[in-house]
């Protein structure tokens, strides 16, 4: 069964067109504006780690760990190799305490010893980089996490070496969300370098690397195209009107756009070929072994076409990721993929405030079978925030959604009622804020 699978799938991967331009704009960036209440996703939009008050160290712990880093450092020197494990016990207690700062001096201090004795791009500092990670994240350090994030690629090797698959995609993950923060003026160059650094690294990986960690790359790349689409010039696609107008670039002429711009639109109108042949190329491997991440690439497939207007080919991979479900004693997923409409993309891409800020919105609608919302109500928990109610009725209306399937057949989901949260300009200005 698996081989017939496949084999269907090698005959879709011919009639692939990745140069092929776009018909039809992309659904809402779901996750900018608005999000379900009580929906996260942790891989690709971590939140600060809360300082557990019952786990806080005692000061006279951290003073006594001082003093006998003062002993040490007396005995053996200011930059003795002893030091690194006893500074960086230090920085893990701090940190647990809720001293960031002193946690983030610690560390520091750790990795400078560290650098002096084994050198500027030793292994070694990993660990003690990815302390930094959070210790930045819970001070709000935008900018030092930024900058750590990228000497921690450049100890990974970069783009130039064989790469460590998981340590990478992390490495992608925060480019995504420094996007989201707005940490620059223009963010055109830091998504292009993000997706060509990705295809660099999936191009190395593509007869080395296993499938499962392969998986890893050619995800964060697909996360990359979602955030490529949105940002698209609304001339990028065809002459419809009724697509949703999208963000990012100015509306000068060709000519007058940075290279970067330029490079974009190229892009863009390669992306949704790309990110279908991506997904089709993995899905049709012959070293894909395990059926429950095939089936999870055939819904990511799916949910991209959905969300890129290709409803037809969407709603067929709908059907073919229940049928290989069942096919393959996966039916536990029936339900917890296709058992409610849900909103695309389903991965965080866009995802804005990963906290609890924002407005609450109810919501009432359908969902027909093809994904789309019919009889939109909205109505605002406190009559101030009418405004917001309008604006999520509009969102909901631009949103696409993955259909409820029953035996295997996608179906209109009626008086379907849900809570979401509307970020209002104070979320996102905590979101930014450092």
């Amino acid at each position: 069964m698996v081989r017939e699978w496949v084999a269907v799938l090698c005959v879709v991967l011919l009639g692939v067109a990745p140069v092929a331009e776009v018909n039809a704009a992309p659904g809402a960036s779901y996750g900018h504006d608005f999000i379900l209440a009580g929906k996260a996703w942790p891989d690709e939009a971590p939140v600060a780690r809360r300082v557990d008050v019952a786990a806080v160290s005692a000061p006279e712990s951290a003073a006594l760990q001082r003093q006998r880093l003062d002993e040490l450092e007396m005995q053996q020197g200011p930059y003795a190799p002893a030091l690194t494990e006893p500074l960086a016990d230090l920085g893990r207690s701090l940190s647990r305490s809720g001293d960031s700062v002193g946690a983030a001096r610690a560390f520091n201090r750790a990795l400078h010893v560290l650098r002096v004795n084994e050198g500027l791009y030793s292994d070694n500092q990993l660990p003690l980089v990815r302390e930094l990670f959070s210790v930045h994240r819970s001070l709000g350090d935008w900018r030092a996490l930024d900058a750590r994030y990228d000497y921690y690629f450049r100890l990974l090797g970069g783009a130039g070496e064989q790469p460590d698959a998981r340590a990478a995609a992390e490495y992608f993950r925060w480019q995504r969300e420094a996007l989201r923060r707005g940490l620059d003026a223009s963010d055109h160059r830091r998504l292009v370098q993000l997706y060509e650094t990705n295809e660099q690294l999936l191009t190395a990986a593509r007869d080395t690397l296993p499938a499962e960690q392969r998986w890893l790359l050619i995800d964060s790349q697909l996360r990359n195209l979602y955030l490529i689409q949105a940002q698209a010039r609304p001339d990028a696609f065809s002459s419809r009107s009724d697509g949703p107008v999208g963000f990012g670039f100015r509306q000068e002429p060709l000519q007058e756009l940075d290279v970067y711009e330029q490079r974009l639109i190229t892009l863009q109108r390669l992306a949704e070929g790309r990110g279908t042949e991506l997904l089709v190329e993995f899905i049709a491997a012959q070293d894909v072994r395990d059926e429950a991440l095939r089936a999870r690439a055939w819904l990511a497939l799916a949910d991209w076409r959905q969300w890129n207007g290709a409803q037809g080919d969407a709603l067929e991979d709908y059907r073919a990721v229940a049928a290989h479900l069942q096919a393959t004693g996966q039916r536990a997923r029936l339900e917890e993929w296709f058992g409610s409409p849900v909103e695309l993309p389903d991965n965080g891409a866009f995802l804005r405030d990963p906290g609890e800020g924002g407005v609450l919105v109810s919501a009432r609608y359908s969902i027909n079978e093809r994904g789309v919302a019919r009889d939109v109500e909205t109505e605002a928990y406190d009559e101030a925030d009418k405004g917001f109610a309008m604006r999520l009725y509009r969102g909901l209306l631009r949103t696409r959604f993955r259909p409820r399937l029953e035996e295997g057949v996608p179906v209109a989901s009626t008086d379907v009622e849900r809570s979401y949260r509307y970020l209002d300009p104070e979320a996102i200005r905590r979101f930014r804020a450092p």
